[in-house]
């Protein structure tokens, strides 16, 4: 008891003693935490709190009395202030307390540097909050909507967390309540990521402010990244940032999106829906906020507060203008047909007209012109991540674009060129590198065929992030090899005045591309399939659409009579993007739809109707199933545009050493336009080999009129007609019979420089390589796994009272057309090491065949493809080891050159040692 009695003397000795400590304090200087549990919080005296908290930081005053601060246009200043200092480059923003808390857009792109000077690269949805006296960049998750009142409102909380992009100290707050931070403690570092594109390091006492500016509605700034590559240096990168204030509620309504129309996409997803629902997305279509200044009327002209407008830059070159203006003005066309008279505008920007308008001001969309040395095109845009609603685009037109340009013909064929956009491709040749061709000379000496100049490739990563954004095009390669088979063409033919009309004609339909990109469309791969080659030969009216819609990549088409020709490339927008822009913005009012689902629903079930087929880019990629979709293809019947296309390389190839080179030119032109047509038919052969186990895709619903199925196997008929066809060109060595002359002018450029546009590493011209890379796409796309996957499943999609392509029938008639000598015998022919058995081009391609049918074999069955595939191809090899070792054995071999008895014998051998591999397994 008396322990008992010493504690609690101690307690209330210690509660007293505790009361008096506070009671010493000065009660306007006690917090609430002070208070005895359970008190009432003791009243503040605001202003000594106030002194309290501004006795925190420096003086704003002080802090900025070396500072100018930076204003916009009419003096106007930005939703974030800024403040900039010349003297120690430093430049403050000031975060307004009423904008904590509030989204707003961080736009990245790299502005300029070695490599993707004008690319979008990043963009995040953020906030500014403050936490003692750091301000932190919170980047919250958007993509869900945040329940509202629904019982699982709470769960979304907890699952979905907000993403803490930095946090920097507050240097001093203005008026005692605006945090106002180093900017250059947050973009002079990596924000954006510079280390992944240029590989190094930022070093933030060496960048420099390079751009600071200030409108109503965003803020832009731009930094001279020091970029240290260890002992080589380091090199300059200016990367922008754009601070962009989000609209507040403007009346606009979302509109969600349909799989048969292609818009880019604002997706959200939604717990809150019904459990039988669908899906749990909400996916609203990016657009921009067009109303009729006449609502109710079916046909209005656009309010002009709600016009697209843009504006071309001054920098455009002037002989160029009037293309892009009316590439630009060319979906005026589709607007009005979708009840929209004049939703489009273009003002050109001149050293006295719209001079004060900045391209870099949000409330501007321009058409700008540069010279990064790349030749692409782009249409970026970018939408509120909550509507879809566009709220700013800008289109970046290279330079190179416009011109003919040296591409790497030397470093990849058309399979080569088609993986810098394929990921799946990519991703194939990464995994499985036996499939991938490789060039002599880069097995010899990897880094001498390294391209002196400019590299057109992406780094996987990179082009992984580039491509996410909405308006990333990938147009340049086959633009460029467009662009070098076109002028090529017309200077063959005597037409070289021509050749700016031509430039001309590109450049409209590129323009009004890319402003297809600014208004929300996607690609559209299948558009080239509308009309017939013969009926896009011969239209000689540009009002008249040669395509059904301009977003599908187009080549320039040229008829034999030149002298009818007056449209090479289409000129106009087609039926596709008329339905498109029906459903991205017409309205029902005016109408006889008595609500937007209504009218939507009529557009969209016209998905069946000719000139509406639909395929983007996740449509388009080289294991895709639809020969129909494909980029720089034309015509309905695509075997007919192939035919045509190599025809045009027969007539070019017999005379071109006469016409590539005029005199006091170097012959290095012409081993350019060698190589270019050498593509040009390697790429039309692959067009034809996807018809080869191909599936025609529709994306037409059930209930549609004349609705298709999803898939359709492409008749029998026709995928043994494409075989034919490769058999008779690519896979016959007759198109690869070049005369000595011309071979000896391939003459290797020799201008080693930096960026140079005219290097070639080989001096000699590797001309069975060249043939062998031709020759291998082609094979490939027809033995690659995947294909002969979906050739075998094929046959159970096709009624059994119905023929089919079968895979025994595939290999048989493959093997057939590349072992055609191995199939009738020597015979009675007398053959020597100059005119040999089999030709060294034949060779070539008998060995690729069989490497490509030994990767077949070695595989465990079952893994990469059907056990059924593995079985047919190991027969077939064994059948051809028999029949090779049959001429061999017999009295045949003595009439066999060396060169051929060498390959067959090699070649048997390869295959025994493969079969025996394969039991081995």
């Amino acid at each position: 008891m008396n322990q008992e009695r010493k504690v609690e003397r101690m307690f209330w000795l210690s509660a007293v003693l505790a009361l008096a400590m506070v009671a010493a304090v000065p009660a306007d200087e006690r917090t609430a935490a002070e208070a005895p549990p359970g008190a009432p919080p003791a009243a503040k005296d605001d202003k000594k709190d106030e002194k309290k908290k501004e006795d925190d930081f420096p003086k704003f005053e002080e802090v900025t009395k070396e500072h100018k601060e930076i204003v916009g246009p009419q003096g106007v200043t930005g939703f974030f202030p800024l403040f900039y200092a010349k003297k120690n480059d430093q430049l403050l923003l000031v975060v307004p307390k009423a904008m904590l808390e509030k989204n707003f857009i961080l736009a990245t792109s790299i502005a300029g540097g070695p490599t993707f000077a004008g690319w979008m690269w990043d963009d995040h949805v953020v906030q500014w909050r403050e936490y003692d006296k750091r301000l932190v960049l919170i980047e919250p998750d958007l993509r869900y909507k945040d329940g509202g009142k629904s019982p699982v409102a709470d769960a979304i909380q907890r699952t979905y967390t907000e993403r803490i992009l930095l946090s920097t100290p507050i240097v001093t707050k203005r008026g005692n309540q605006d945090p106002v931070i180093d900017l250059g403690d947050v973009f002079k570092k990596d924000f954006a990521g510079l280390t992944q594109i240029f590989r190094g390091q930022m070093d933030a006492n060496l960048s420099r402010w390079a751009e600071y500016k200030t409108f109503p509605l965003n803020i832009e700034v731009a930094v001279d990244a020091a970029i240290m590559q260890g002992d080589r240096g380091g090199m300059k990168a200016r990367v922008h940032y754009s601070l962009i204030q989000l609209p507040s509620d403007n009346g606009y309504s979302p509109r969600e999106a349909d799989n048969r129309v292609g818009y880019f996409l604002t997706p959200v997803k939604d717990w809150t829906v019904p459990h039988d629902s669908d899906t749990i997305f909400k996916r609203y279509i990016n657009r921009w906020d067009v109303r009729k200044a006449e609502p109710d009327k079916a046909v209005s002209d656009v309010d002009p507060n709600y016009q697209i407008v843009f504006y071309i830059e001054k920098t455009v070159p002037v002989k160029f203008r009037r293309y892009v203006r009316e590439g630009i003005l060319e979906w005026n066309r589709s607007f009005e047909k979708a009840g929209l008279r004049n939703a489009v505008r273009v003002e050109q920007q001149t050293d006295t007209v719209h001079a004060d308008k900045d391209p870099e001001d949000v409330r501007y969309s321009f058409f700008r012109w540069i010279v990064s040395g790349r030749p692409f095109a782009m249409g970026p845009s970018r939408a509120n991540p909550l509507t879809g609603q566009i709220l700013d685009a800008d289109i970046i037109f290279d330079d190179s674009m416009a011109r003919a340009w040296e591409m790497q013909y030397a470093r990849f064929g058309h399979v080569g060129a088609a993986a810098i956009e394929d990921a799946q491709l990519q991703e194939f040749f990464k995994r499985h590198p036996e499939w991938n061709f490789v060039s002599l000379q880069e097995r010899l000496l990897p880094e001498s065929t390294r391209y002196a100049g400019v590299d057109l490739t992406l780094d996987p990563a990179v082009a992984a992030r580039i491509s996410s954004k909405p308006g990333y095009c990938t147009c340049a390669v086959g633009l460029a090899h467009e662009m070098n088979f076109s002028l090529a063409y017309l200077k063959a033919v005597g037409k070289t005045d021509r050749s700016d009309d031509y430039v001309g004609q590109l450049i409209k339909e590129v323009a009004a591309h890319e402003v297809g990109h600014t208004l929300g469309l996607r690609h559209n791969f299948k558009a080239s399939s509308w009309k017939s080659t013969e009926k896009i030969l011969g239209t000689t009216d540009p009002n008249q659409a040669t395509a059904a819609s301009v977003m599908d990549y187009n080549p320039g088409m040229f008829h034999e009579d030149r002298d009818k020709q007056t449209v090479f490339v289409s000129q106009t927008v087609g039926p596709y993007d008329d339905w498109a822009i029906a459903y991205g913005y017409s309205t029902h009012q005016g109408t006889e739809h008595k609500d937007e689902a209504a009218l939507l629903k009529a557009i969209t079930s016209r998905a069946a109707e000719d000139g509406l087929a639909y395929g983007t880019d996740e449509d388009t990629g080289f294991f895709s199933p639809d020969p129909l979709s494909n980029r720089y293809d034309n015509g309905s019947d695509v075997l007919s545009y192939c035919k045509h296309r190599m025809e045009m390389v027969r007539r070019l190839q017999k005379d071109v050493a006469d016409w590539a080179v005029d005199d006091g030119e170097s012959y290095e032109q012409l081993r350019r336009t060698f190589n270019m047509l050498l593509f040009e038919y390697g790429r039309a052969a692959g067009y034809a080999a996807r018809f080869i186990g191909g599936q025609y895709v529709y994306r037409d619903q059930k209930g549609d009129p004349n609705a298709r199925m999803p898939f359709e196997i492409v008749p029998v008929i026709k995928q043994r007609e494409a075989l034919s066809f490769l058999a008779d060109s690519i896979f016959s060595d007759k198109d690869f019979q070049f005369s000595p002359d011309l071979l000896a002018r391939l003459a290797a450029g020799r201008w080693g420089h930096w960026d140079t546009d005219s290097f070639d590493s080989q001096v000699e011209y590797p001309l069975h390589d060249r043939i062998a890379m031709t020759q291998w796409g082609t094979l490939f796309q027809i033995m690659n796994p995947n294909t002969l996957n979906r050739i075998y499943d094929a046959q159970l999609k096709v009624p059994a009272d119905q023929d089919a392509m079968t895979i025994p029938e595939v290999i048989n008639r493959v093997t057939a057309a590349v072992w055609s000598e191995v199939e009738s015998g020597p015979g009675g022919g007398k053959y020597t090491n100059r005119k040999p058995f089999v030709s060294s081009i034949r060779r070539s391609l008998q060995r690729q065949h069989t490497e490509m049918m030994i990767n077949v074999i070695l595989t465990r069955p079952g893994t990469m493809m059907a056990a059924d595939v593995h079985a047919v191809v190991a027969l077939k090899l064994k059948d051809l080891a028999d029949r090779v070792g049959s001429i061999l054995s017999g009295g045949q071999a003595q009439q066999i050159d060396d060169f051929s008895r060498a390959h067959l014998d090699e070649t048997k051998s390869r295959i025994d040692r493969a079969l025996q591999a394969k039991y081995e397994l």
